[in-house]
Order: structure tokens, then C-alpha cells, then sequence
């Protein structure tokens, strides 16, 4: 029986797949189970890959690594220390915006706040890596 690599895999082996991606910022929305054939959770796999620009993370509110499981209130939003990309742990967003808004598509109205919201922490998030003053 052949193998079968999922989404996630195709998109780690075959550059010619991640053509689209490129000069792009790249959100994802994953879940704990969100992992790779080696089980490398999703986030730090496509965060290794050199061509992607990875800016911002969406999980659901038990923690996008399944690090809350215990504490199932609403969490607030955070920085990755590893990545240093900002998440979002809001269910009822990330599955919003997977159905409805694709790559090139016009931003929905109902997800104008959170989406300017995502695009402050990350000019926030750029402007603490840069040294020096920014010039305009």
C-alpha cells in the first residue's frame, strides 16, 4: 500500500507548494493535533522552513499546543517564546476565519477589529527586533 503524506507534509517536502506562500506573511490556524508525520507540532515546523514567513498563529482556547487542557477558561492572547509570533487562542475566531477567508480573498467586515488587532501585534512584535529608532 502506498503512503500517504497529509496537507502539512506536502507543504514541508515540496517547495513547488509553497511557491504561493512566498513574500506572503503566513497565518496559521492549528490545533495540539496539528502535527507532522514526525509529529512535530505544526507551528514549529512550518517556523523552521527558511521561504515562509510565519507572523501570527491561531488555536482554540485550550491552547494551540494543548497546554491548557486543565484550565478551560478563555486564556489570553500571547507572544510565542520561541517564534516570537503572536497567538491567538480563540475557537470560535480561528474557525471563523478557516471557512470563511482564503489566501488573496477581501477581509470579511465581522473580521476587521480582530484582524487589525493581529496586524498591530505584529508591527509591536517587528518593532522590538529592530534596533534603533524606525525612520520613516
Amino acid at each position: 500500500m502506498p503512503a500517504i503524506d497529509f496537507g502539512l507534509d506536502r507543504l514541508l517536502k515540496e517547495a513547488q507548494l509553497r511557491k504561493p506562500l512566498l513574500g506572503r506573511r503566513i497565518a496559521l490556524v492549528a490545533h495540539p493535533a496539528s502535527v507532522s508525520a514526525d509529529l512535530t507540532h505544526a507551528l514549529d515546523a512550518l517556523a523552521a522552513l527558511p521561504d515562509l514567513r510565519l507572523s501570527a498563529a491561531f488555536g482554540p482556547q485550550h491552547g494551540l499546543r494543548g497546554d491548557k487542557q486543565d484550565n478551560m477558561v478563555e486564556s489570553p492572547d500571547f507572544v510565542d517564546p520561541e517564534h516570537g509570533i503572536p497567538v491567538f487562542e480563540d475557537v470560535a475566531l480561528a474557525r471563523s476565519m478557516y471557512k470563511q477567508v482564503s489566501v488573496d480573498s477581501v477581509i470579511p467586515q465581522q473580521f476587521y477589529q480582530a484582524v487589525a488587532e493581529l496586524i498591530r501585534l505584529i508591527y509591536a512584535n517587528a518593532a522590538k527586533k529592530q534596533p534603533g529608532p524606525r525612520t520613516a
